[in-house]
């Protein structure tokens, strides 16, 4: 019999409901180590609620915003009004076009447009991920294998009884490693990640911070997987990953999955968010359906929130942009 956690416990909603990694102050250190400007406001509402957030100035070729990655951060629907304002606000005294937000929590479409914001092309931030509840206190190791697939516990507990071996690491200079593997992933698959320029300066600066670090698997001194780990204390967040080809039956990717469960709850985080899966009901022929079945086989809830918003502040050029630019953009 499979043992059972808390049922009280609502992940879904404590993870709507706290701030998220990419409205942190360390990413916001990343973000002007890449030579981005950022903003950061906070204020109160009208009603006793609070916002805040934390925005980058992003210039394109055709078009110039305010992007709010997650966010803005809010208490109360008039508290998400507030910092729209002060979004608008901030955005037109930069003379930018319009202001990219995506605030979490339970939101109708209807409830954003009364707001002034319209559905972008495209999300940015993924609107749908899976999450892992790793509270030490009432999740025990045993129930973190047996949630599990038969498949993934099967291939963690190979990978312990053929020598394979767990590692964490803040080096920056272990960056590398990560580099190497997913230059291999590009070149098969022809993804196209961010340039190494994006990873090592994220080592550089994040890695020292332990606001993100790195998950090895190695056999005999060899590493055959890595994972980039963004962290706030609360929430681990699966962020980047890579493995080495001609390890199949092994499956590294498999067993670092695990094992991230079982460090992001020694390490006493609440959740481990898999960041990014596909919609639900999606067809088998979405691009995001094999590693959707990847992550979701280790258990988990899903979680959805209401996607990625604009707000005009030059309607003009907004107009144009949402004619033209987009399309080229994309």
């Amino acid at each position: 019999m499979v043992p059972t956690q808390q049922q009280s416990f609502d992940a879904a909603a404590f993870y709507l409901g706290q701030k998220h990694f990419l409205q942190s102050a360390a990413w916001g250190s990343f973000q002007q180590a890449c030579g981005k400007t950022i903003i950061e406001r906070e204020g109160g509402a009208a009603d006793g609620g609070s916002w805040e957030y934390l925005a980058i100035v992003e210039k394109g070729s055709f078009s110039s915003r305010l992007y709010c990655p997650y966010g803005p951060v809010f208490s109360s629907p008039a508290a998400l009004a507030e910092a729209l304002a002060s979004l608008e606000t901030e955005a037109s005294s930069a003379a930018l076009e319009f202001v990219r937000v995506e605030p979490r929590g339970n939101l109708t479409a209807r409830e954003l447009q009364a707001l002034g914001l319209k559905p972008a092309a495209h999300n940015v931030q993924p609107p749908d991920t899976a999450i892992l509840d790793v509270r030490a206190g009432e999740v025990s190791e045993e129930l973190i294998l047996l949630r599990s697939s038969t498949t993934r516990r099967q291939l963690y507990r190979y990978s312990l009884r053929d020598g394979v071996e767990y590692r964490t690491s803040y080096d920056p200079e272990d960056m590398r490693l990560f580099l190497d593997m997913i230059h291999v992933v590009a070149e098969r698959t022809g993804m196209q990640p961010h340039e190494d320029a994006y990873f090592t300066t994220m080592g550089e600066v994040l890695f020292p911070q332990k606001a993100a670090g790195l998950l090895l698997s190695v056999l005999e001194g060899e590493p055959l997987a890595s994972l980039i780990f963004y962290t706030d204390g609360t929430t681990l967040g699966y962020a980047h990953a890579a493995s080495v080809e001609g390890y199949r039956k092994l499956s590294p990717a498999s067993g670092l999955l695990m094992h991230a469960q079982f460090f992001a709850r020694e390490s006493g985080h609440t959740l481990l968010d898999t960041y990014g899966v596909a919609p639900e009901g999606a067809d088998k022929g979405h691009p995001w359906a094999g590693f959707t079945q990847f992550k979701e086989s280790f258990g988990g809830v899903r979680v959805h929130y209401s996607g990625t918003w604009e707000l005009p502040v030059r309607k003009l050029r907004y107009a144009v942009y949402n004619a033209v630019g987009r399309v080229l953009e994309r």
